[in-house]
This record gives structure tokens, sequence and C-alpha cells, in this order.
């Protein structure tokens, strides 16, 4: 992870070696919980669009099938940060398994499981798919090769 700064505002980079360095302990944070859980997980759900990297990397990981509706008690939700929450408030309430790679202590939701707190400082998390957006490439442009 790196900052970098723009307009006096802090992003930080989560690079995919971040990534797939913090993955292994996601997963055994989620098996942990699993086993509370009988009988288990069935499926994972992303929230699009950030939890979509997840959620695939999760299937394979858990060996469980992606699921695009009917969530259940035994479908793990998953989402890249639980900054404000709002994507997040609809599994609030609904018996789920939420997990993140960040949390923001001003979230609506508070996951069950989460690796990084994103610190008040912190204007934005750039995730590694993120990188390369236009509005991203227009603060932070590659260096030419």
């Amino acid at each position: 992870m790196y900052i970098k700064e723009c307009d006096g505002k802090k992003y930080l980079f989560y690079t995919s070696v971040d990534f797939e360095t913090d993955f292994p302990i996601l997963v055994k944070k989620i098996r942990e919980l699993e086993k509370t859980r009988m009988p288990g997980f069935t499926g994972v759900m992303g929230i699009g669009r950030g939890g979509n990297h997840l959620e695939l990397w999760l299937s394979h990981a858990l060996n469980v099938e992606t699921v695009s509706g009917g969530v259940t008690k035994n479908t793990l939700v998953v989402d890249d940060i639980a900054d404000t929450g709002k994507t997040l408030l609809t599994y609030k309430d609904r018996d789920v398994i939420i997990a993140t790679s960040f949390y923001h202590r001003q979230s609506l939701v508070v996951p069950h499981i989460w690796i990084h707190e994103k610190t008040p400082d912190i204007y934005e998390v750039v995730f590694p798919c993120e990188r390369y957006s236009q509005r991203i490439l227009t603060m932070f442009p590659l260096p030419s090769p």
C-alpha cells in the first residue's frame, strides 16, 4: 500500500500484491466464523462492482457458488470496502455474514470480518482494478514507457 496526494486529499493505493497478501488472512477469518454457522456458507455474493473481484476469489477458495440473487443466511456477502455502508445496508438485518477488505468507522454497516481500517485522513482507497480508471489516471498519470 502507498499514499499519493492530489488537491490536498490523500489516496491510499491498495495494490494487487497487497490483496494477494491479505487474501489468505481473509479466508482464515471467514472459515473460523463459518464454523459457527452450520451448515456453513453455500454461496458468496459480491456487491457490484467493488465486491465482484473478492466474490470470484472467495468462490474458488471456499468452493462455493457465486450468488446473484436469493441471498440466505448461508450466503457470504462481500464488498471491497464498508465506507459509507450504503451499499451494504440492504443486508444489515438479514442474518448474513458480511466481509470486506476495508472498513471505515463512519460506515452505517460494520462488517463481521474486515482486514484494514480506512482512517479519517484517507480520502479514498484506490483498489487494483480502479488504478486504470479514467478518473484516477487523470489525477495520477502513469509514467511514460
